[in-house]
């Protein structure tokens, strides 16, 4: 009887571990892919076969070879390099812009979702307005008056993203706030300070976290585009906008530079997005509710 419970026990740990990726394939996904891209943002130099400002004009424009996986720009520097170094920083950049907006959205979400009177008021007709504004049009009205530059990006970026996680995160804290706790500490004279951090905050964290998750790819989307239009990290730092902007000028004679760095970016957005879809499938009690 001992043997056939031990010999029974792994086959059950693993028909459930398999049951869990079956039913959590997106977060897996996304785990793994923006996983791959983040250990090569810090391991970049390592991996890379050449350095990224490496040049040889010898080479110029030349295509996918033995020497040059996926080919070399018009100075002669291998584009693999220059995309795998260029993760850290686009990849900085996004997460960077989608923290501080995650901040700065939970302060204005708490505040406008469960502060009554004017000072809810007024940030909840602010973000009414910032939110008329299409994303990619406010992002590059600031970034032009921020100039090109990685702050002027982050700036950008995060102002850009601040309304959408204010508003999610407004309604989730409305509905927190007609909960019997929550009447209960207002009764006994908790602060309301103290019952947003200690009590509202944390049972309305998961959908920030998830939203945050899935701006994120975005934010690789907007930092890129502002990067093709000479609005963010400027040359010779290889960002991935960066490189596909001085790569349009050689778009018909050497397509190759424009392929690489445009999976990339494909590539980790779909990996955000997997990954957003995959926390709101395991964290959100509701769905499927």
């Amino acid at each position: 009887m001992t043997a056939t419970s031990d010999t029974r026990a792994p086959s059950g740990r693993s028909a459930y571990a398999l049951g869990w990726l079956r039913q959590n394939i997106y977060l897996v996904l996304g785990v793994a892919i923006v996983g791959g891209f983040a250990f090569i943002a810090v391991f970049a130099e390592a991996i890379a076969p050449y350095g990224a400002d490496e040049q040889n004009l010898l080479f110029a424009l030349e295509g996918p070879s033995a020497a040059h996986l996926v080919g070399t720009d018009a100075l002669g520097r291998d584009l693999l390099s220059r995309v795998l170094i260029g993760t850290r920083h686009t990849l900085t950049v996004a997460l960077t812009s989608v923290a501080i907006a995650a901040m700065a959205g939970i302060v204005l979400g708490l505040i406008s979702g469960f502060v009554r009177g004017w000072p809810g008021r007024i940030i909840d007709a602010a973000v009414d307005i910032a939110l008329t504004i299409p994303m990619m049009v406010l992002a590059i009205a600031i970034a032009a008056v921020m100039g090109a530059g990685v702050v002027g990006l982050i700036v950008a970026i995060s102002i850009s993203f601040t309304p959408p996680i204010a508003r999610i995160l407004r309604g989730r804290v409305l509905e927190i706030r007609e909960e019997d706790f929550v009447d209960a500490a207002v009764m006994v004279g908790v602060p309301a300070w103290k019952i947003m951090l200690r009590h509202v905050l944390p049972n309305a964290s998961t959908i920030v976290v998830i939203e945050a998750s899935l701006q994120a790819g975005q934010a690789v989307l907007v930092a890129t585009a502002l990067g093709f239009l000479g609005l963010g990290v400027q040359p010779p730092i290889p960002e991935w906008g960066t490189l596909l902007g001085t790569g349009r000028e050689y778009l018909q004679a050497a397509p190759h530079i424009v392929i690489s760095p445009g999976i990339a970016i494909s590539l980790l957005v779909l990996g955000f997005n997997l990954l957003g879809d995959g926390l709101r499938d395991w964290l959100d009690p509701r769905i499927g509710a």
